[in-house]
């Protein structure tokens, strides 16, 4: 053979050799790249498991906490009732539909996916028959008088409810409205207290007063009681 041809075949062979070692290196870059991609892919994949996981636990908890919480809410009263209305909770006392003449303090709690908020429930009742005579009053302020302080809510008149009987032997006006931080302090002086009283008034008009009996004092304790156990970290 020839120095030429020889030379030839070398240059062929090196080539071949070449061509293979980079296939196979190819192919070698390929499985490893994608047994990376693979190995990324799957600790990603244990990673997002574990913070499902993590928030999975984490809403269990909070829903143990705001079922122990209702639990509790449940067995501070017997007389305590809760009515569920799209969603939302209602923590209410059984107040009669036509009370005896007189304004008085219906609060309630409404609560739903953990937030809660405590409704200042102002209902005001006369019967044709009542001796003071007030009739409507169409109040625009209730002054509570309790601990030894005068607390005065300024209540706006497009958001009071009136109704009158078919036959108007009685009517009602009503306020209900969140109790704003004023109100919740007027609210835990009351639950305090031994005694306390409410002025349903009109500005330079009529006013009606009312004054707190135990019972009431206690479902408005029991009442604040319960904000406070809902609202707690």
């Amino acid at each position: 053979m020839k120095k030429s041809q020889i030379i030839i075949a070398a240059v062929i062979l090196y080539l071949i050799i070449l061509v293979m070692g980079g296939a196979a290196y190819y192919a070698y870059s390929i499985q490893h790249e994608a047994r990376q991609a693979r190995i990324e892919q799957e600790a990603d994949d244990a990673a997002a498991e574990r913070k499902t996981a993590q928030e999975k636990a984490v809403t269990q908890e909070k829903e143990t906490e705001e079922e122990s919480k209702k639990e509790q809410a449940s067995k501070r009263s017997d007389s305590m009732e809760v009515e569920t209305r799209g969603g939302v909770d209602y923590y209410k006392h059984p107040w009669p539909v036509k009370p005896s003449s007189g304004v008085y303090l219906r609060p309630f709690v409404a609560e739903r996916n953990g937030v809660c908020v405590f409704k200042n429930d102002i209902y005001y009742f006369y019967e044709i028959t009542d001796s003071e005579q007030t009739a409507w009053i169409f109040g625009d302020r209730l002054a509570i008088h309790a601990g030894g302080q005068t607390t005065t809510l300024e209540l706006d008149p497009s958001k009071l409810h009136k109704h009158m009987a078919s036959d108007a032997t009685w009517l009602s006006e009503n306020y209900v409205m969140n109790a704003d931080k004023k109100t919740l302090e007027a609210y835990r002086r009351m639950a305090k207290s031994d005694s306390a009283y409410i002025v349903y008034y009109k500005v330079g008009g009529k006013q009606r007063r009312h004054d707190l009996s135990a019972k009431e004092l206690q479902w408005i304790r029991e009442m604040v009681e319960l904000y406070d156990t809902l609202t707690q970290p």
